[in-house]
């Protein structure tokens, strides 16, 4: 017997948790459009508050989840950018105090024969 569409719903809620806090994103994917039809389903014939509850706090955490990834891999960026920003170029300010880039220029020595 196939499972209920609210089974499976929290199924896909907690493998997409499950995937959000191991930073697995390549997941997420497939479980967003899986999510999508569930949903698609229970619209067809909705179920209670007393089922809805649970899923709403899943749903609720999952994103919060969701927000604090985004956070962090904008973060990582941040750190990525600013450490080759200090490989290759040099922060200078300039009169009015604001912070100028000026890119370093590579010599590179040509051995002749």
């Amino acid at each position: 017997m196939p499972d209920s569409v609210i089974t499976q719903l929290h199924r896909a809620l907690d493998l997409e948790r499950q995937a959000l806090i191991s930073a697995d994103f390549a997941r997420l994917g497939g479980l967003i459009q899986q999510k999508q039809d569930l949903l698609e389903q229970l619209q067809k014939s909705p179920p209670g508050q007393a089922e809805l509850r649970p899923i709403r706090q899943k749903m609720d955490q999952n994103q919060t989840l969701l927000g604090a990834a985004i956070k962090g891999v904008a973060a990582a960026g941040d750190r990525l950018q600013a450490l080759y920003n200090v490989q290759n170029n040099l922060s200078v300010y300039d009169h009015s105090g604001r912070v100028e880039l000026i890119r370093k220029h590579t010599h590179h020595l040509e051995k002749k024969a």
